[in-house]
């Protein structure tokens, strides 16, 4: 089932981007925390973390069916509810990387973001590739989130569609998805946490 290939594929790049910025950020907090830069930063840092929130929040409900009969009982109703408001949902990354880019332009204005000490002028290269890549010109990471729920949306239909027809055969394929997107989906509740770690 490629569906099911396309979704780990952008839940993998949804849980290595969030790596990078979880790096990014522990290095600039470590030297600039406590500071205007620092206060700054963390809010734009706060606002893309709440981007990766949407997929956790959305997805990981989803990875919970265990056994056969607590699938065949509750899916329908996740299902549903994923439908009704999943397009809402894919409209928030966007939304958030606005947010977080207009906290990034008042720091490129700041004199830290010029510094030429190594680890933050090292850091600061990675985070202006990170913004340029994954949120502003190419809105890859909106993009990943956009396609991952639209992906998800078809693969949930056919799922419904055969739960009509075998239920037992609807939970394999349920099950050989799902395990795979609940192993992306941990790494970046995990990456989620260290992000917020790392601002405190």
């Amino acid at each position: 089932m490629g569906i099911g290939l396309d979704i780990t594929k952008e839940l993998a790049t949804i849980g290595v981007t969030l790596t990078e910025l979880t790096a990014i950020t522990r290095m600039i907090n470590r030297e600039l925390k406590n500071s205007e830069f620092g206060e700054h930063f963390n809010k734009m840092v706060a606002d893309l973390g709440k981007a990766y929130e949407v997929v956790t929040t959305n997805l990981l409900p989803l990875c919970e069916f265990d056994t056969e009969a607590g699938f065949i009982k509750t899916f329908d109703a996740y299902h549903d509810a994923c439908s009704a408001c999943y397009l809402t949902e894919i409209s928030k990354p966007r939304n958030y990387g606005e947010a977080a880019y207009e906290e990034y332009l008042l720091l490129q204005t700041m004199k830290e973001s010029k510094t030429s000490h190594p680890l933050l002028k090292r850091s600061f290269a990675r985070l202006n590739y990170f913004i340029d890549k994954w949120i502003t010109n190419d809105s890859w990471l909106a993009m990943c989130t956009d396609n991952l729920f639209k992906r998800l949306q078809v693969l949930l239909k056919e799922i419904a569609a055969l739960k009509l027809k075998d239920p037992g055969d609807a939970f394999i394929i349920y099950q050989s998805a799902f395990a795979d997107f609940k192993t992306c989906l941990l790494l970046i509740e995990q990456k989620s946490d260290a992000l917020k770690a790392s601002q405190d």
